[in-house]
């Protein structure tokens, strides 16, 4: 009798096909790619926000204007309230580069309109239709947006990443 060594066609068959069951249900876990891509722009985004907000505070205080609680002091063209850009186009949304061609943005007015608590949405114009790219309602619906909320006290404006549907 001859010693057989190695796998018959069948069970290498068998292997390949169990690889394949594994591979199509894990990959996409491992895989989601976009997902991760959207998440890491809106924190970029944010980040960018952030220091753009100290900037132009820094410019405020520079200038005597850092607790200006008018609405109608700018700095360098945008529109400020308490040192901090404005929760509105004519605030942050102006140090945004490119905010028309990538972005669908706008001013939630249905939290308040009020200085202090005016607040931005800002999404990814590949989420939405060019045409309903400033509706608040449908920036908020994707769960892939970035708000940005004037602080009330007075402090840092509230910076925050809502990513559940990236």
């Amino acid at each position: 009798m001859r010693n057989k060594a190695g796998f018959t066609l069948m069970e290498l068959v068998i292997a390949i096909v169990i690889l394949g069951i594994l591979a199509a249900t894990a990959a996409p876990k491992f895989l989601n790619v976009s997902s991760d891509t959207y998440r890491a722009k809106l924190h970029e985004l944010k980040g960018s926000m952030t220091e753009m907000s100290r900037v132009i505070y820094g410019k405020a205080a520079m200038q005597g204007i850092e607790n200006d609680i008018t609405g109608n002091k700018k700095i360098e063209g945008i529109a400020i309230w308490n040192g901090y850009p404005k929760g509105n186009y004519s605030g942050i949304g102006m140090t945004i580069v490119e905010l028309d061609d990538n972005w669908a943005a706008n001013q939630d007015i249905t939290i308040s309109n009020q200085p202090g608590y005016r607040t931005y949405v800002v999404t990814f114009l590949k989420k939405l239709p060019r045409d309903e790219s400033d509706n608040v309602a449908k920036i908020k619906a994707t769960n892939c947006y970035l708000r940005y909320k004037e602080n009330n006290t007075g402090g840092e404006p509230i910076i925050t990443v809502i990513d559940s549907g990236c």
